[in-house]
């Protein structure tokens, strides 16, 4: 026995030189960039030299023959499992390093892959081809003993997410952590016995509900950001509660299909009954939250104008970001807040020219007050442009379409009045010829708000690490 046992730990030592080659070569399946392509499950059986595969197999047959079975047994499964669990848990999930926090999750979702489709067929065919024709027993109970400490821990990975604080963030680790699990349960089921694949299949349905859970509660949680207390800015510029907000409904759109698959199968609503999907009936839910919030910050404005200006600016901003999913939702309200600002702002500038029925007349007195309005028009109107030409805009497509609003509304009234008093008030009366005032309100806004096509990045790096 002791002569059999020495001859066992040697081809099991000389098995194990090939441990840090394969662990390497596995590691950069993570590390990589493109996607996971499985095209062999011979991958530990082409690094192991087929010499040493032979001796292992004569040795073990030998232990079998002369009566030691459970000894040779306990043996492979102690030292195989104790090297895929160092392989798994410290190498390619990296997790006795950082433990089970939630960043660099794409990568141990990647690693959680290549252990299922790689690592642990790998693994199997190097178990078969080393007992095949030993064991009367089930080779699936001695293989799920093998690799049961590592895919228990994998699994571990995967269910600490459950009893997290939820937030709206973490929603999207827990959704790709679903998918990922149930995409591998067909591999569960090809390699282990029905315990491990039904702790598997556990551990996907807790990852379903919880992320059902903190879909339910996503119109709350989208707000609860640092900057959400923050009042309207000064400039009217976009709120950073919109920014994040905005960034994790763009999410839960692209998400739909996983979010209305948890929903369906986790169901704990009945069906409203109205054709609409509980996704969109929560989706509206949250965009009537979402206006209102913006419209409470707006009330900390004392000016009308920069309070309907500072709508306009991020309902515009969420119309923009949400072209692809929901083209109409916020049309109307647009065109409404641009109008609001107009009239709160520049109406009052417009309403210095209107002309009176008496004033067509042009006498020589009401002459002189038509040119004292004319003056009033120039004082506020530049009053106005040094007032709004440091409010902020979230793009230039917007910026031209307020400017070309207040045009329409500005430069007729201006120049149906220099043309009926021109006679009167003389050419150079006209401070301001049609010319200038256009040149005033081209440099309305020029300052830079945000990147749009950056708006939802603070949140998509924080996803996709």
């Amino acid at each position: 026995m002791e002569l059999l046992l020495q001859q066992f730990l040697t081809c099991m030592k000389e098995l194990s030189h090939n441990n840090s080659n394969i662990a390497n070569m596995l590691l950069e399946k993570v590390k990589g960039k493109n996607k996971l392509v499985v095209s062999d499950h011979n991958f530990i059986l082409d690094i192991i030299p087929d010499k040493t595969i032979n001796n292992l197999r004569e040795t073990v047959k030998l232990m079998v023959d002369a009566g030691f079975e459970k000894e040779c047994s306990d043996l492979y499964i102690s030292l195989r499992k104790e090297w895929l669990e160092d392989l798994l848990i410290n190498k390619l999930l990296g997790l006795r390093k950082m433990g089970f926090k939630d960043h660099k999750i794409g990568k141990r979702i990647k690693a959680s892959k290549v252990a299922l489709k790689i690592l642990f067929p790998s693994e199997r065919r190097l178990y078969d081809k080393v007992f095949s024709g030993s064991f009367f027993i089930s080779s699936d109970l001695w293989f799920s003993e093998v690799c049961r400490g590592a895919t228990i821990q994998l699994l571990n990975f995967a269910d600490s997410f459950v009893n997290q604080s939820p937030s709206a963030r973490r929603l999207f680790k827990i959704l790709d952590l679903f998918e990922t699990l149930s995409d591998l349960i067909p591999e569960f089921e090809a390699l282990f016995t029905d315990s491990l694949v039904n702790e598997a299949i556990q551990t996907k349905n807790r990852l379903g509900e919880v992320s059902r859970d903190i879909f339910m509660e996503f119109g709350n949680l989208i707000f609860l950001t640092p900057n959400a207390d923050l009042d309207c800015w000064v400039d009217g510029g976009v709120h950073p509660m919109t920014c994040e907000a905005t960034g994790y409904i763009v999410l839960a759109f692209k998400s739909r299909q996983k979010l209305e698959q948890v929903l369906r199968e986790y169901s704990t609503v009945a069906a409203n009954g109205t054709g609409t999907s509980l996704f969109d009936s929560l989706m509206e839910l949250i965009m009537e939250k979402f206006e209102r919030n913006l419209e409470a910050k707006s009330q900390t404005c004392e000016d009308p104008a920069l309070r309907y200006f500072f709508m306009l600016n991020n309902i515009s901003l969420i119309k923009y970001k949400f072209k692809t999913f929901w083209d109409d939702r916020f049309c109307k309200n647009t065109t409404q807040y641009l109008e609001f600002y107009c009239k709160s702002s520049w109406s009052k500038v417009i309403d210095i020219l209107k002309i009176d029925i008496n004033e067509s007349a042009a006498s020589n007195s009401e002459a002189y007050s038509m040119k004292g309005k004319l003056n009033l028009f120039n004082q506020k109107f530049r009053e106005m442009c040094a007032i709004q030409s440091t409010w902020r805009v979230f793009d230039e497509q917007l910026r031209k379409q307020i400017i070309i609003y207040v045009e329409t509304m500005l430069l007729p009234a201006y120049e149906n009045f220099i043309a009926r008093f021109e006679n009167v008030l003389g050419k150079n009366a006209d401070e301001y010829r049609m010319s200038d005032i256009q040149d005033q309100l081209n440099h309305l806004f020029l300052l830079q708000d945000i990147d749009v096509d950056s708006v939802r990045g603070s949140v998509r790096n924080q996803l996709v690490s």
